[in-house]
């Protein structure tokens, strides 16, 4: 009989599991747990952290939300790396499978918060300027959900000691079942392992939940999304990222030259818009690039996005956009809106 061991959680310099850095001195006084809040849906706790969670030299990064109340896990999800593709899907889970919380408590990653939040001198100030929300921040705000940033990893200790957990637990889950891809794990996640956490190791909470349940025909997904403002052109057709998109009425009024509508990106159902409190459901790739354009693309980008493939992006819409473009280029496309380095809604 094999016997299946968990790959050995490697330490940093700094002896943190993961490999994340400790700010504590040795010496330091211990922070004292803080008291948990009473209602689940108080608080979400929400981060992410890298670990080799198929064993190898490999690292993945695990998104993941825990309720403060419960302990309850609300959500999990596997990327290549850090990204905001990982929290709006770990947020969809929140939402759909709970509801949506009174307020989310993560770290200051751009993700979250812009870098220029709190650096605006006193004349831009005066002057009216403002920082946007960052794509993630504009959802949350759009869902009524409150953001609280933390100062520093202690802070955050529910999470940071679920993390701890899982790395003992879930490579060993993963080796039992033969889970070795993103897309596997996934799955398994999000349709087994979080109830199978909560039942063993979740808390009666002191009162009664205030999550509030999505309101009935909703679509979520026109939320979690990326959001960008554009107009359209005379011919009633739009640019986007170098790219002309045009608009399929599908019954609704054809929409006017010059018109500001807002592109909705998510990765669940391509590209729609949303024009005149109405959504439109097919938008159609017109043209190709450039032809003396590049269409070299990293091995890093196929590495982050083609994973992800298998579960949201072989629908017919999709194939709809990308029908005239060099697979590698609709990657990138992808890569640049979820996977890298994130910048303010605009």
């Amino acid at each position: 009989m094999q016997v299946l061991k968990a790959p050995k959680r490697k330490k940093s310099v700094t002896g943190h599991p993961g490999g994340r850095e400790n700010h504590t001195p040795a010496d330091a006084k211990t922070t004292p747990r803080r008291t948990r809040k009473p209602h689940p849906g108080q608080l979400i706790q929400i981060d992410a952290t890298p670990y080799e969670w198929f064993g190898g030299n490999t690292k993945y990064a695990l998104h993941g939300a825990i309720d403060d109340a419960t302990g309850n896990v609300v959500g999990l999800f596997l990327t290549q790396n850090e990204c905001l593709y990982g929290y709006l899907e770990t947020m969809r889970q929140c939402c759909v499978d709970f509801g949506v919380p009174q307020t989310i408590y993560s770290d200051n990653h751009t993700i979250f918060r812009s870098p220029k939040t709190g650096k605006l001198t006193m004349d831009e100030l005066i002057a009216g300027k403002t920082v946007h929300l960052t794509q993630f921040g504009r959802s949350m705000h759009e869902l009524g959900i409150d953001l609280i940033f933390a100062k520093t990893p202690q802070a955050k200790g529910r999470i940071e000691r679920l993390w701890i957990t899982l790395q003992s637990r879930l490579p060993v889950e993963f080796a039992k079942r033969g889970i070795t891809t993103v897309a596997d794990a996934n799955r398994f996640l999000e349709e087994e392992y979080k109830e199978l956490f909560n039942q063993r190791f979740s808390v009666e909470p002191e009162a009664e939940s205030i999550f509030v349940p999505l309101a009935e025909g909703m679509d979520i997904d026109t939320i979690l999304c990326v959001k960008h403002k554009r107009k359209t052109d005379a011919a009633g057709t739009f640019s986007f990222k170098n790219r002309c998109f045009q608009i399929l009425d599908e019954g609704f009024p054809i929409i006017n030259a010059r018109r500001e509508i807002e592109v909705l990106l998510n990765p669940r159902y391509g590209i729609r818009i949303a024009y005149g409190g109405r959504i439109y459901e097919t938008i159609r790739y017109l043209k190709p690039q450039n032809k003396n354009a590049s269409i070299k693309v990293s091995k890093k980008v196929v590495k982050t996005v083609e994973p992800h493939l298998q579960l949201r992006h072989s629908s017919d819409e999709w194939k709809a956009i990308w029908w005239m473009e060099d697979y590698n280029l609709s990657l990138k496309f992808l890569y640049e809106l979820f996977f890298e380095k994130q910048r303010s809604a605009s």
